[in-house]
């Protein structure tokens, strides 16, 4: 039975396998989907939550500068002896002199941290939310009071990570399809599939095109039943199988020697709360039976042509936009590195977004990926910190009154194109300019 780990991703038993010119395997220790991990017990939610401090921890100690010990431990020392710690955020406020007061807590015990207002901190004392586990050197001032030096997310490593493969081949990137909403662009959905059959495409496109060798679907295959008030006036389809079995029609298109990665979103028949199972084979009977289309939970990992993939739909990201820098939704990317700082695809408990209280924590970013995969915000764009490519998918969905309500502009029917040898990535936009 594959565990949890902390240091390793690779196993022996599962090794990559190869197809050809390609070269995947998945991560399947790392997908809650088929695993029974929760009876929804207090001892459950306790259980997510140390399994949690325990995977950042782990982290955290790897550095150099930061040589963390007990909380209660450290409580014992002297008078403005150094100490370090690692804690999960319980409370924080601002004092009558405009410092910081962070309440931090380990399995040992809890103390009040003070940061002083002005001063420099590898973390940025306002970005730290609830829930955030963080590394903080302190000077003690009381037993019942620390005073910060430096504070710290686990961040990712500055050492040099895979991040090339050495085919000459390509990722399609897309999320976000929406089948049967009526302002799913169909037309659109279709044209880009006759462009992967090499349909009026050009002989530039068509070498790019013979390059293709896997496609990622990053959540929202279809618009689902009941996912927000009025939905069902906006349905095109209102049978949720229905639904799936356009979705397999089209799906279905997809070249055979192409590997497709699809994984749920909130809007997809499967829990609300995460980590997400896969969609069950009941709703996609077909793609189950194909080889080459793999149906993943979310969050799942996978490693293609030796580069590590974290995909994750994104549903968390909501919940930091406006906490964190003065994030914005058009710029999803950079909410998805606050996450990888944090190493937490999870910052903050009790938000918009629900979690499943379960033994083992499958939102923590145990290692550190090559490229970060979300969909969503309905979206795209593309950057990279550290040596990690972060990618955010377009949509094939109109604007919906939702969206417009919060002043948010979709982009819509782009196919991200990233290569992974070159690492260069291209936009095909397929979006008919007059819909």
């Amino acid at each position: 039975k594959k565990t949890l780990v902390t240091t390793n991703w690779l196993f022996e038993q599962d090794k990559p396998k190869s197809n050809g010119e390609k070269n995947f395997r998945i991560m399947d220790a790392y997908d809650v989907t088929g695993k029974t991990l929760s009876q929804g017990s207090v001892e459950d939610f306790l259980s997510l939550f140390l399994d949690k401090y325990s995977a950042i921890y782990d982290i955290l100690k790897r550095r150099e500068n930061l040589k963390p010990i007990p909380i209660d431990e450290a409580k014992k020392q002297s008078k403005n002896t150094d100490v370090d710690i690692v804690g999960m955020v319980f409370e924080k406020r601002v004092t009558k002199q405009g410092n910081t007061l962070i309440t931090v807590d380990d399995q040992s015990g809890r103390v009040n941290v003070v940061v002083t207002e002005g001063k420099n901190y590898e973390a940025n004392p306002k970005d730290v939310l609830l829930d955030n586990v963080i590394g903080i050197k302190c000077s003690v001032l009381s037993r019942e009071l620390f005073i910060a030096k430096d504070i710290m997310f686990a961040d990712l490593p500055y050492e040099k990570l895979v991040t090339t493969a050495e085919n000459d081949c390509y990722v399609a990137l897309i999320g976000d399809l929406h089948v049967g909403s009526k302002l799913f662009r169909e037309e659109e959905f279709n044209d880009f599939l006759e462009w992967l059959n090499g349909v009026n495409a050009s002989q530039e496109d068509l070498e790019i095109i013979s390059k293709i060798k896997y496609l990622i679907i990053a959540g929202d295959l279809v618009d689902g039943i009941g996912i927000y008030p009025k939905q069902y006036n906006e349905l095109a389809i209102t049978d949720i199988f229905e639904q799936y079995r356009c979705f397999e029609e089209l799906a279905l298109k997809i070249p055979d020697n192409i590997e497709v990665f699809l994984i749920p979103g909130n809007h997809d028949a499967v829990r609300l709360s995460e980590p997400q199972p896969a969609i069950a084979e009941k709703f996609l009977p077909n793609i189950y039976k194909k080889k080459n289309m793999h149906v993943l939970g979310s969050p799942s990992w996978v490693e293609i042509e030796g580069l590590l993939f974290l995909l994750y739909h994104g549903a968390t990201l909501h919940g930091i936009f406006g906490k964190i820098n003065d994030l914005k939704m058009d710029k999803p990317d950079l909410a998805q590195k606050e996450l990888l700082i944090r190493r937490d695809l999870m910052p903050e408990f009790g938000g918009k977004q629900t979690f499943v209280p379960i033994e083992k924590n499958f939102m923590v970013i145990r290692e550190a990926p090559a490229v970060f995969v979300c969909g969503h915000i309905h979206h795209h764009a593309y950057s990279r910190y550290k040596q990690c490519h972060l990618i955010s998918t377009s949509c094939w969905q109109s604007m919906t009154a939702y969206q417009e309500e919060l002043g948010h502009t979709p982009t819509i029917s782009k196919a991200i194109l990233f290569n992974l040898k070159d690492q260069s990535l291209h936009i095909k936009d397929f979006e008919r300019k007059n819909e």
